[in-house]
């Protein structure tokens, strides 16, 4: 799997590239949170959206993300080991009606 982030970027670069990308105003709040001991981050009001760039993300923690019931979330390709994680945090998030980028 090729990683698509500069591995000299800071996760909040990272952060800030996605809202620009996204049109999400760069005045929207960001807020560093744990969830189940993973680093994510939690952008505008009541968490519309939600970045975590963490590598080796589980189902049980793709669940706990969901759990902050935002409307989208970005993940790093590399946080997903495999097609099959990436499948399983897609029908996940799917269900919840959240929906999944990947960056």
């Amino acid at each position: 799997m090729t990683h698509r982030v500069k591995p000299d970027r800071s996760d909040l670069d990272v952060v800030y590239e996605v809202m620009l990308k996204l049109g999400v105003p760069l005045s929207s709040p960001v807020v560093a949170i744990d969830v189940d001991g993973k680093r994510a981050y939690s952008i505008g009001e009541k968490a519309r959206l939600l970045v975590c760039l963490v590598e080796g993300l589980s189902s049980e923690d793709v669940e706990a993300l969901a759990g902050c019931a935002p409307n989208k979330i970005v993940l790093a390709k590399s946080s997903l080991a495999d097609d099959t994680a990436m499948s399983n945090a897609y029908y996940i998030l799917q269900e919840r009606g959240i929906e999944l980028k990947l960056v």
